[in-house]
């Protein structure tokens, strides 16, 4: 009887201190500040809600025997910058990802932040605005004056901008919708890859991510 009193008091005893050495590091990690149990999308929510700088991302930690199936600390720590980023639509943050392919991601999700509700994309065969519920037929870049909706106009001056050699039509876009004409600054700068042409754009985030685009492209 004493043995199996001993046996028992010993397993309880391990399993305590498993238990201890198990849950006391995340626990005392958390009160210094570290992440142990967040997600990168969610720590990114905090340090947006709590007014905290991009880098507080680095305090994501998974280093524990439970984590071996959830992402990995670095994948988690570039989540949380790229959710910032875009949250705050600051392009600065995007530098702790590039040039890495995530962090031209990064700058893509800053400029779709900040250029919502305007805008088209395209196909060889179509043109959509579903922003400015018009559709169309792609009929080239050739002539511009070939489109009747002014919106469409807009779309061909800054694809003729932003492509074809010797060519900026971004002066012809019309002032409204705001900010069309320095996105289209910016694909112009992109295209000769001058940064000094980006200086034109009166949003600073929109002239950060011009500057970036190009200080970053491939040589």
């Amino acid at each position: 009887m004493r043995y199996l009193r001993l046996f028992v008091l010993g397993t309880i005893l391990a399993i305590s201190a498993f238990l201890v050495m198990s849950f006391a590091p995340p626990f005392l990690l958390g009160m210094a500040g570290f992440y142990t149990t967040h997600p990168g999308w969610e720590v990114a929510e905090i340090l947006v809600e709590k007014n905290k700088d991009v880098r507080g991302c680095n305090k994501i930690i998974r280093a524990f025997w439970w984590d071996v199936l959830s992402p990995p600390t670095a994948e988690q720590r570039a989540l949380c910058v790229h959710s910032y980023a875009r949250l705050t639509q600051n392009p600065s943050a995007c530098e702790l990802l590039l040039p890495g392919q995530y962090g031209w991601s990064c700058l893509g999700a800053v400029k779709s932040e900040l250029g919502k509700g305007w805008g088209c994309g395209s196909t060889s065969e179509n043109i959509n605005c579903g922003g400015h519920n018009i559709y169309a037929k792609n009929l080239g870049i050739s002539n511009c004056d070939i489109y009747k909706e002014q919106i469409l106009k807009n779309w061909c001056y800054e694809e003729r901008s932003a492509t074809l050699p010797g060519i900026n039509d971004c002066e012809k876009i019309s002032a409204e919708p705001p900010g069309w004409r320095e996105e289209c600054q910016g694909r112009y700068a992109f295209k000769q890859k001058d940064a000094a042409l980006c200086s034109p754009i009166s949003d600073e985030k929109r002239r950060e991510v011009c500057e970036m685009e190009i200080r970053y492209a491939p040589k």
